[in-house]
């Protein structure tokens, strides 16, 4: 069988700077099988082994195309209710008025009556198909070429199908004098995503529909609070999942950040790596709060052992504090040991890095933090094997090496980083 000779498509397609370049290539493929009325059937996943791409590139392209008024998509299930391949329609040209209809308007301005008046009374054309009517099939044949008499042109047409209800309105209610191009804001758009911590995995083509049903001083605001949103979740709130960015402009998540809070564009987070000097410091700084995590409990069969004498109360309440009481500890611990992932940190605690000193983990000063957790019901790192051979912890001038009473020393260092954390806390609120 013959492949098509001829695609045909709306000529502005080929310099409308709204396409991508798979988006061209995708209304031309559906060009090549539509009948003279624009009409196909076509199957995405076809067309994305003719194209050599992923059935969701082919998806999303189509998906632009729709919103941008070059293609109609219709669903069609098979009598078992399973999907079928949809039917397209290629929009060749964009609908305007008849000639009549301008010939009458024209005649009307000339005699001085009002145009809205004569619109009024005039019938109106309906864009699409009807409900009730099925689409037509394509033809075997390849559509045959266009018209060579152009559609009339009109100076502003009553009916573009490009210009959507909801631009329509933002448009009617857009203060009058200079904005920014939609070209620009795009390019702001694709940075801001950029910024976002689930843009790896984000629809691109979701956000940016959200980034532009907002007004233009929210996505100046989306911009601007974003680095405040994502330190203040981080910091304040203790989580290290993000919604997607699409649900982060819809819901304008934004304005919940306090008004104090630290701008986004000067409080980016530190990206401290595992078992640093910064981790160490977003780490201590967790264990200086109170535990977060649901209080320890003991269950019956340990109040027995208790009773027993096989265990100590305490010594099993410190374990159970240490498994649940930091969750954000433990996180960080999961992250670096299984993952070997660093942690995002406030940029506040660069400062206390200095107090840091690295320490071997088969070292005496090891083995005293490791002794000094377990005594506050801290939670440590886990198995010593598991654990770089050298991890930067709180530290007096001295190396931790020379240490002489290695506990005593690890407590005075774990005292100065306290005295220094509660000052910069004190300085950060009277800020």
């Amino acid at each position: 069988m013959r492949a098509p000779r001829l695609s045909i498509i709306p000529a502005r397609a080929a310099t409308d700077p709204e396409l991508k370049p798979r988006d061209l290539q995708v209304l031309c493929v559906l060009g090549r099988h539509t009948d003279e009325l624009g009409w196909c059937r076509r199957s995405q996943v076809k067309m994305a082994r003719e194209m050599d791409c992923a059935r969701s590139t082919v998806q999303a392209a189509i998906g632009r195309l729709t919103r941008q008024g070059y293609l109609e998509q219709f669903h069609q299930e098979t009598e078992s209710g399973r999907d079928s391949s949809h039917i397209y329609r290629v929009i060749l040209d964009p609908v305007h008025e008849d000639v009549s209809t301008i010939q009458l308007l024209e005649s009307d301005r000339d005699a001085g009556s009002d145009v809205r008046e004569t619109l009024s009374i005039l019938p109106c054309r309906s864009v699409g198909t009807p409900a009730d009517i099925p689409a037509p099939p394509a033809g075997a044949e390849s559509a045959p070429p266009a018209d060579p008499e152009s559609a009339p042109m009109l100076t502003t047409p009553l009916n573009d199908p490009l210009l959507t209800e909801r631009e329509s309105a933002r448009e009617a209610a857009a203060p009058e004098g200079p904005s920014v191009s939609k070209d620009a804001w795009k390019r702001r758009f694709r940075k801001t995503h950029a910024d976002w911590p689930t843009y790896a995995s984000d629809s691109a083509t979701t956000a940016e529909a959200e980034w532009f049903n907002l007004s233009e001083p929210d996505r100046e605001a989306a911009a601007d609070r974003l680095g405040a949103y994502v330190l203040h979740v981080r910091q304040q709130l203790g989580r290290s999942k993000f919604c997607a960015f699409a649900v982060y402009l819809r819901d304008k998540l934004w304005e919940r950040v306090p008004e104090n809070a630290a701008d986004g564009r000067s409080a980016q987070p530190l990206e401290a790596k595992p078992f640093g000097k910064a981790w160490g410091a977003a780490r201590f700084a967790c264990l200086m709060l109170e535990p977060t995590g649901s209080p320890p409990k003991l269950t019956t069969a340990q109040e027995q052992m208790i009773d027993q004498g096989l265990y100590s109360r305490d010594d099993l309440l410190r374990e159970k504090r240490a498994m649940n009481g930091w969750p954000r500890v433990n996180t960080m611990h999961e992250r670096a040991i299984r993952r070997r992932l660093g942690v995002a940190c406030d940029p506040a605690l660069a400062g206390l890095t200095d107090l840091f000193g690295k320490v071997h983990r088969d070292s005496p000063a090891w083995i005293a933090w490791r002794d000094l957790h377990a005594k506050k019901g801290w939670p440590w790192f886990g198995p010593d094997r598991d654990c770089p051979e050298w991890v930067w912890m709180p530290a007096p001038p001295d190396a931790p090496e020379t240490y002489s009473n290695p506990f005593a020393e690890v407590r005075a260092a774990l005292a100065r980083f306290e005295a220094e954390h509660a000052n910069l806390t004190q300085r950060q609120a009277a800020e």
